[in-house]
């Protein structure tokens, strides 16, 4: 992963991986740990530091308030069981970066970790503002990002 900021804000970067697309609901879940307790100032490359301990980290992400701030919580999805797992019984009984087995409170709450969208192929002159109105249908978008190559 690649972490980065863009006017003060913190982002980050994965390469594309269809595991991650939510095809396999049940693996996610196995893999998939809920962090409590991150201290506020605390980076997400400092946090996939320390989570690394235990095995390749696939994805890594601290929710955050509108104004960019940590909510002081997140979710590691690690490439496979062993290492979440392990994660879990080491740092369960922990203060500070508690980790827990995740579970989503309901089905709808587990369609929440599949929200990105990627498409490709769209006509060239497509603005932002297009492209909100073509998906706006099927719920709220939170941000679009298009990209251009030296195709289009």
């Amino acid at each position: 992963m690649r972490y980065f900021e863009i006017d003060g804000k913190p982002c980050r970067a994965l390469q594309f991986d269809r595991s991650l697309l939510g095809g396999n609901k049940d693996r996610m879940m196995t893999t998939n740990v809920f962090v409590r307790n991150i201290p506020k100032e605390l980076k997400h490359s400092e946090l996939e530091q320390k989570f690394a301990q235990f095995g390749n980290i696939k994805s890594l992400k601290v929710s955050l308030n509108n104004d960019h701030t940590s909510r002081g919580y997140g979710f590691i999805q690690f490439n496979d069981e062993e290492a979440a797992a392990s994660a879990v019984q080491t740092l369960q009984s922990e203060k500070i970066m508690q980790a827990l087995v995740f579970q989503p409170r309901d089905r709808r709450e587990l369609r929440r970790l599949i929200n990105n969208v990627y498409f490709k192929n769209l006509p060239n002159g497509m603005t932002e503002s297009d492209v909100r109105k073509l998906f706006s249908d099927f719920g709220h978008i939170k941000s679009v990002l298009l990209l251009k190559n030296e195709i289009g």
